[in-house]
């Protein structure tokens, strides 16, 4: 049984394909998400970033053990992480001036909480969910590199993909020409149609690990 609503441990995420990117992902490295014998966080999607950035404070001063945040950096790293910071700040979390690169872990406000927050992709560019699962493509799929050709043909010939959505087109490109047309970015982690084990994808998981899989100290 998946962890529920009511886990003290909790992960915010903006949106469906984060949920669902991350489960499976982790799913892939070995956490049992239905191993009761174990705290596992709940992954609630906000519905966007502003509901997000809202109902941090919230979480932070309420009774979870463990919060992590994931949040795309989008155009400015710098800037979504000043409002990150600013959110926790209101509540007395502190937290670095700038992001770990490997993705923070600070103290909680409860005895030997969490707070931890992950910047997509990689907590050093700006970027989104899109940036991360493009580095999990395999290496040297020829198909990858014709997605990316045909999408930028179609811009040209007057497909509305605009400029700064190249890279999520592409993605949808590529997965509309798997075996199985079209599946969501979870379902396809789950597929094997990402790679698990770039180093991104690690270092993303050393940091879950971290925040929810190492005991208290």
């Amino acid at each position: 049984m998946r962890p529920r609503e009511d886990s003290s441990f909790r992960l915010l995420v903006e949106g469906t394909d984060d949920v669902h990117s991350v489960i499976q992902l982790m799913a892939r490295h070995g956490f049992d998400w239905d191993d009761q014998r174990v705290t596992r966080p709940y992954v609630s999607n906000s519905g966007g970033l502003e509901e997000l950035l809202s109902a941090l404070p919230v979480a932070l001063k309420g009774r979870y053990d463990r919060i992590g945040v994931l949040v795309d950096a989008n155009t400015h790293l710098e800037a979504r992480w000043a409002q990150l910071r600013d959110c926790a700040n209101t509540v007395g979390v502190s937290l670095p001036e700038m992001p770990d690169n490997h993705g923070t872990v600070v103290a909680g406000l409860r005895p030997r909480s969490r707070v931890g927050v992950w910047l997509m992709p990689d907590n050093r560019i700006s970027g989104r969910l899109e940036d991360f699962l493009g580095r999990l493509v395999p290496e040297h799929d020829p198909v990858w590199d014709y997605a990316g050709k045909a999408v930028a043909e179609a811009r040209r010939q007057g497909a509305r993909c605009r400029e700064s959505a190249h890279l999520k087109c592409r993605l949808h490109t590529w997965l509309a020409w798997q075996e199985t047309p079209g599946l969501p970015y979870g379902t396809a982690v789950k597929a094997k149609l990402f790679s698990h084990d770039t180093q991104e994808a690690l270092t993303f998981v050393t940091w879950f690990h971290r925040l929810f899989v190492e005991p208290a100290t």
